[in-house]
């Protein structure tokens, strides 16, 4: 037997990549590819070690750090393979010469199975080491994390609404993009756009609503509320505190006729009408918004019926046309917005605000519809709160004084989570179609129901939609101040 020692594969790669050296490193541009691949595969193998380490523990991962693991360090591997590429281009168009070149491995030998083989062991690893990052980049980018803190400015304010909606615990992608090539495509497309508008500054503020290329809620709301199983009346039971000297508290109950379809082969009734499998509701508005609505067609098993608002030219039919479904009343069903009247009543009803404090929650209210969030809001509130109180109810000052800390301080929590001057969104910006109030927790003429229940949609009989009150609940007590001749079943919920 000889007694050479026999080559193994990787020092046969290495005899063959050593009398390549001169050339792979002829220039710059390959210099520089090789250096960026070699930094990014170590960093990427050390945020690979930290993202074991944070799944085991159970650690969040901060939304930042995520994407440079699982987009921008891939990236540089891939930029520093294509420059090393880029860079041999150039060099064998310098390096031409008339010589005839030799092959660099005989094709078929025991030398070309070894380099093959190790060829073929690195592009398994690369392709493992890849295809994992992507997956993860693939999820990662349709996490929450990802919709709603990335682009900070952009999307604050929804995550704010977001984290404190009945739907916190709902991934965004549930019903942005949802299951499916199709949805999964036009998803990636749309966010392409916006992340160059993100860079480039030239995002909308705000950002317009509705979503025109949402998905339709039968495939989101209704894999899990089924319209067919929305049945009888809901009592709702409000607190109210009064803009009177002495923030005098009050209650509204009312029966909501919920409503849906009480039995099967039974007609639906009730404010789910609307969304019955047995019904459908079609209209058209003029507007972006679809605020306002020009036409409506109904459509049920007695027939088909369309009714025209009397301002509309029955000869226009430009707009758009939706089937109606839960979205169209329910539009903020998760990135919710208060309003003022709203917010406060809850603030006094949880005990965050003193109610001892005369005549605050009438100043209350004007701060939160004056004061912008700025560095230091709770001291902007509180500046405009004593201003008021020594112009207004000087005699009032010191009382408001022994709570003005805490006051300013929950006020503040309020406005910052509602209003965003970057993103140019004050109160009422985006308003909730469910109901019909104000601002100022008053009845408002347009809006809400009232873009269809508002008595001017007629059809050709010449009967209207209805804005009977009675059709969708009966109230109990409006802002009923003697708490103590409350209907028991009323009181019984407040002492809950």
């Amino acid at each position: 037997m000889s007694d050479a020692p026999r080559k193994s594969i990787f020092s046969g790669f290495g005899n063959w990549f050593s009398g390549r050296i001169r050339f792979y490193y002829a220039n710059w541009i390959t210099s520089l590819g090789s250096v960026l691949a070699m930094v990014g595969v170590a960093l990427l193998g050390a945020a690979l070690v930290g993202h074991l380490v944070n799944m085991g523990m159970g650690r969040h991962t901060n939304p930042y750090v995520n994407m440079v693991t699982f987009m921008l360090l891939p990236a540089m591997v891939v930029f520093g393979f294509v420059t090393v590429g880029v860079g041999v281009w150039v060099q064998r168009r310098r390096e031409k010469e008339p010589k005839k070149h030799t092959v660099a491995i005989e094709v078929g030998g025991p030398e070309f199975i070894r380099k093959a083989m190790l060829v073929g062991f690195l592009a398994l690893v690369a392709l493992i080491m890849f295809g994992s990052f992507g997956y993860e980049a693939y999820h990662y980018t349709d996490s929450t994390d990802f919709c709603l803190k990335v682009c900070h400015t952009v999307m604050n304010p929804e995550g704010v609404a977001y984290e404190r909606s009945p739907h916190a615990n709902v991934a965004c992608v549930k019903c942005h993009i949802g299951p499916g090539a199709d949805w999964f495509v036009k998803a990636k497309i749309s966010g392409v756009r916006q992340v160059f508008a993100v860079m480039g500054g030239t995002y909308e503020r705000p950002i317009p609503t509705p979503v025109h290329a949402l998905r339709p809620a039968r495939d989101t709301c209704e894999s899990c509320h089924r319209p067919e199983q929305f049945q009888g009346s809901e009592l709702i039971v409000r607190e109210h505190t009064e803009t009177d000297r002495d923030n005098t508290q009050s209650v509204t109950a009312v029966v909501l006729k919920v409503g849906g379809q009480p039995l099967p082969g039974l007609r639906a009734t009730g404010v789910h009408w609307h969304v019955d499998p047995g019904n459908e509701v079609r209209y058209r508005s003029v507007d972006e918004k679809r605020e306002e609505i020009a036409e409506v067609i109904q459509k049920t098993p007695d027939g088909e019926v369309r009714y025209l608002a009397d301002w509309a030219d029955p000869e226009n039919t430009e707009g758009e046309w939706r089937v109606m479904d839960c979205i169209d009343c329910h539009n903020r069903p998760t990135h919710i917005f208060e309003t003022p009247a709203r917010a406060l009543d809850e603030a006094f009803a949880g005990g965050f605000l003193d109610a001892g404090i005369p005549w605050l929650r009438r100043e209350a209210e004007r701060a939160l519809m004056e004061v912008q969030p700025d560095e230091d809001t709770p001291a902007a509130i509180a500046a405009f709160l004593e201003s008021a109180y020594a112009e207004d109810h000087p005699e009032d000052l010191d009382a408001l004084r022994a709570g003005l800390a805490d006051a300013s301080e929950h006020l503040a929590v309020i406005l910052e989570r509602n209003i965003f001057p970057d993103m140019e969104i004050v109160w009422g910006t985006y308003p909730s179609h469910v109901g019909h109030m104000g601002l100022d927790g008053d009845y408002q003429e347009n809006g809400g129901c009232f873009r269809c229940h508002d008595d001017s949609h007629e059809n050709e009989d010449g009967r209207v939609i209805s804005q009977d009150c009675d059709a969708c609940h009966n109230i109990v007590v409006e802002r009923e101040t003697d708490l103590e001749g409350l209907p028991d079943f009323v009181s019984a919920v407040l002492s809950r």
